[in-house]
């Protein structure tokens, strides 16, 4: 940890219900997060990584607040926000923003540049002139490496880098503490996906800021991230430092997806496949959600589910994880 906490998530677990019959006498949920908890300190760039349908996106939004935990709660600088009234929560929202995944959908079609970044200005802080609003906008404009000319052009004029780059200068414009980045660059080219990167690292230099970067590309993670979670099936399997996570992993789903990225040498393009296949989280497995994939598993990790525990700087919810990290 780089400081004190800002965030912190405790226990949350959400479930979604299913649409069925009214007739039907069953009524089944979506295990999206089972119990999540982990702390983000200031300045830290956290990532979450995991496979799809891991909880990551869920967890991003429960923390902003777009939905509710079934259980648990989670906290904002030490006050708790996930059961706030919308009117208290209004002074959250200016100190949290987030940048979504698709920089086509998440652009209004009908308003300019210049309007989209305005329009947090006017909702958060109503008390600023027009000059000011201007003035502020084409200083984040500037600070992003945006062309002031952009302003008054539509979504639609630019490329899906640049828009992504106008995401960033919005949700920059009410100058947030902290930044959901919601899988920013797996919608764009490999070409412009490091310049992305890059401007998201310049800004959270320059501005002192806090990301959960959600993510599923591992290389990503390598060079952007501070900090580490590794999901799977709504479940935190490890937390640890970005660089201790990649040379020692604890955990056997964390040890194979560093297997899995692929690996180029002079005669061969080969990558280790994960295997079987990822459980419903309609049914998730008793004991550890992992046990059905786990070259390691027991009868032990069958039956109950391991917590979350310290070992050797990190976090890992594993039985076997001293026996695993010694072989």
């Amino acid at each position: 940890m780089t400081g004190e906490a800002l965030v912190r998530v405790d226990g949350v677990h959400k479930h979604f219900p299913v649409p069925v019959s009214f007739l039907s006498r069953e009524k089944p949920v979506v295990h999206a997060l089972n119990g999540v908890s982990l702390e983000i300190a200031r300045g830290e760039a956290f990532c979450v990584v995991g496979e799809s349908g891991c909880g990551k996106t869920t967890l991003g939004r429960a923390i902003m607040g777009l939905i509710g935990p079934t259980r648990g709660s989670i906290s904002y600088d030490d006050t708790r926000i996930d059961a706030l009234p919308e009117d208290k929560m209004l002074a959250f929202r200016r100190r949290m923003q987030m940048v979504f995944q698709n920089p086509y959908a998440s652009l209004n079609p009908r308003m300019t540049v210049r309007r989209t970044l305005e329009e947090p200005l006017r909702f958060h802080r109503p008390d600023m002139t027009d000059g000011e609003v201007r003035d502020h906008v084409e200083s984040v404009m500037r600070s992003v490496g945006m062309d002031l000319a952009w302003g008054s052009r539509y979504p639609h004029e630019f490329s899906g880098g640049q828009r992504q780059r106008i995401s960033i200068a919005r949700a920059l414009m009410v100058d947030p503490e902290f930044i959901v980045a919601d899988e920013p660059v797996s919608a764009l080219d490999v070409s412009v996906q490091a310049q992305v990167l890059n401007l998201l690292m310049t800004v959270r230099k320059e501005r002192g800021l806090t990301y959960l970067f959600i993510t599923h590309d591992l290389s990503v993670v390598e060079h952007f991230g501070t900090q580490v979670a590794v999901m799977y099936l709504g479940v935190v399997c490890e937390i640890a430092p970005t660089a201790d996570l990649f040379a020692a992993p604890r955990h056997p789903y964390t040890r194979l997806l560093l297997s899995a990225i692929p690996k180029l040498d002079r005669k061969t393009f080969e990558a280790v496949r994960i295997p079987g296949e990822l459980p419903s989280p309609l049914d998730p497995p008793p004991g550890c959600v992992f046990h059905t994939r786990c070259p390691h598993a027991t009868d032990l990790c069958r039956r109950e589910r391991p917590e979350l525990r310290s070992l050797a700087g990190r976090s890992v919810a594993c039985h076997h994880a001293e026996e695993i990290g010694a072989g």
